[in-house]
């Protein structure tokens, strides 16, 4: 048997594009396959009949019967919602598209894809053609590369569309027959009840707590007292909930009662006897943002189970909490105290030893100084942590100065730098990168020839397809070797050049800012990555930009050394 010729190197000039001309794209006779599953839920109900292998079989022997194609990869999504994108298997399977690890996509229908009708139709008209790949929706007879399927596909997409917002619409219709038949439908139980038959039913260990925490309110004790009083002897809601499960162990460190689940416990209408639903909706269907719903369209579902408190009780703790809330707008104004107003870092303070975001508080007659203190300090005491208190000015005066010292490098290292340039030494470093990146650049061009004239060989058959895929892939890996090269050498020689300029963005954020005379927020939000806090009410400053201007100053002192 005569061997095939493995001649590699021969491209006939005569058949290349003329100078400027865009060649047609040629594509290879076997597409790189991923194949894509997704389930939106793993119940008992859809185990035998639709879950995620059985799908992956369909597609594995769709691939197995086309001589097109072969497997490159398995994509696969559980319990992931279709109207949505955001699924790990998925974003997988788009960066190894984009990585031209796969270029043809294959699911078991379009709704496997997605059920948002706009953003699947955009992924299969747009962005697969705009990466080059075929997509195949199996069951649905769908094939990009195939005519006549442009009409079918946006029906079908709008059909899988039309069934999610259906099926949202009768699950709401069924949540609220439940409601109204007093079943207690969360997941989360409120503290002080437990479930027990789909109705809820105090709770005979954390009942008498909730009535102790109305108590002490409507007797005239702060929601903050509330809270340091419960941590020294009940268990928080959440160490409850461990220790009720088992997770708890003797090491565990106890977590303390936080004045915002006070202050929810006495807001809530459940302890009253009542159900409240609908409070919140989703922004849009298959989204995972919520808005609160305005207090007409609230579900109040009225006595519903044994309340832990009188409806007295509970309507007196809502007046004690609005007027608490009025008088403190009129003593601090009509929003209420702004802790944005002293506070320009925005959870970028933290502690130096326990590594916690630092708390904002203020002192004063008018509340016009402002401080920060570690958060472990303030929830359990210097037990947990040191208080490491140091006043807003403080921070502030030392992250201004370091972001005035950062920018002034940054534009004399530069300047410097490109003085050092024109020298005749560095100018002539500038050319030999120069002459080594055209080099490069010849090599690239050829190694592309190359491998363009393998395919060539493939198609006419002087190649056999294993042969093909081994030589290929050797001249793919030398392409992406001298494009790394390449873009080291042009680097390299920027640095050389008599016009180097930083980074840009870095060099946009310091001539934003280069004439400010006090710091401000937004010029926290550019600079500053965090600002640490030692007991010695010492701060560490870490800048955004801190590594490239070490590595400017770097460069600086060697030009300075030549």
């Amino acid at each position: 048997m005569a061997r095939k010729s493995k001649k590699v190197d021969f491209v006939n000039v005569n058949d290349l594009p003329e100078a400027g001309a865009v060649p047609a794209p040629v594509r290879a006779a076997c597409y790189k396959a991923g194949l894509y599953a997704r389930l939106s839920e793993e119940t008992e109900e859809n185990r035998e009949r639709a879950t995620v292998e059985t799908q992956m079989e369909l597609l594995r022997k769709f691939a197995a019967e086309r001589e097109d194609m072969v497997v490159a990869k398995e994509y696969a999504d559980i319990s992931c919602t279709g109207t949505n994108f955001e699924r790990p298997g998925f974003g997988e399977m788009m960066r190894d598209m984009r990585d031209g690890v796969i270029d043809c996509i294959v699911v078991k229908d379009l709704s496997r894809l997605g059920r948002d009708y706009v953003e699947t139709g955009n992924y299969i008209e747009r962005v697969f053609p705009f990466f080059g790949v075929r997509f195949i929706a199996v069951t649905d007879g769908y094939d990009s590369e195939k005519p006549g399927g442009e009409l079918v596909m946006p029906l079908k997409n709008m059909v899988n569309e039309m069934y999610v917002k259906d099926l949202s619409r009768k699950m709401r219709t069924a949540y609220r027959a439940k409601w109204n038949s007093g079943e207690f439908c969360s997941g989360k139980v409120p503290y002080g009840y437990q479930k027990e038959n789909r109705h809820l039913i105090p709770d005979p260990e954390t009942r008498d707590v909730v009535v102790r925490i109305f108590e002490m309110f409507l007797g005239g004790t702060s929601i903050k007292e509330i809270g340091r009083i419960l941590s020294s002897s009940v268990l928080s809601p959440a160490d409850y909930k461990k220790m009720k499960s088992g997770k708890m162990s003797g090491e565990d460190g106890r977590l303390p009662w936080k004045s915002t689940t006070v202050r929810h416990i006495l807001k809530s209408e459940v302890y009253a006897g009542d159900y409240v639903h609908n409070k919140q909706k989703r922004s849009k269907f298959g989204q995972y943002g919520k808005v609160l719903q305005p207090e007409e369209q609230w579900v109040v579902i009225r006595d519903t189970h044994e309340p832990l408190v009188s409806r007295e009780v509970f309507g007196r703790a809502q007046e004690m909490l609005k007027s608490n809330a009025e008088d403190f707008k009129r003593t601090h104004g009509e929003n209420g105290f702004d802790h944005a107003r002293f506070n320009l870092f925005g959870g970028k303070i933290v502690c130096a030893d326990c590594g916690k975001v630092m708390g904002f508080r203020t002192e004063g007659m008018k509340h016009q100084k402002g401080f920060f203190r570690c958060r472990s300090y303030l929830g359990m005491g210097k037990g947990a942590c040191a208080s490491h208190k140091i006043s807003a000015g403080e921070v502030e005066t030392a992250v201004f100065g370091r972001i005035r010292e950062h920018m002034r490098l940054c534009l004399d290292t530069q300047a410097a730098v490109r003085q050092s340039n024109t020298r005749g030494r560095n100018m002539e470093r500038y050319d030999i990168y120069g002459k080594e990146a055209e080099r490069i650049k010849r090599e690239l061009q050829k190694a592309s020839e190359v491998k363009a004239g393998i395919f060539e060989d493939y198609k006419s058959g002087l190649i056999d397809e294993e042969q093909y895929v081994e030589i290929s892939g050797k001249y793919a890996g030398k392409v992406k070797e001298l494009s790394v090269r390449l873009e080291e050498m042009l680097k390299a020689q920027e640095e050389y050049s008599g016009g180097y300029c930083v980074d840009s963005g870095w060099k946009a954020v310091v001539d934003r800012y280069l004439n400010e005379d006090r710091l401000t927020g937004e010029m926290v939000q550019a600079f500053v990555d965090k600002v640490e806090v030692h007991e010695d009410a010492g701060v560490e400053i870490h800048l955004k930009y801190d590594d490239a201007l070490d590595r400017l100053l770097s460069l600086g002192a060697e030009r300075e050394a030549l």
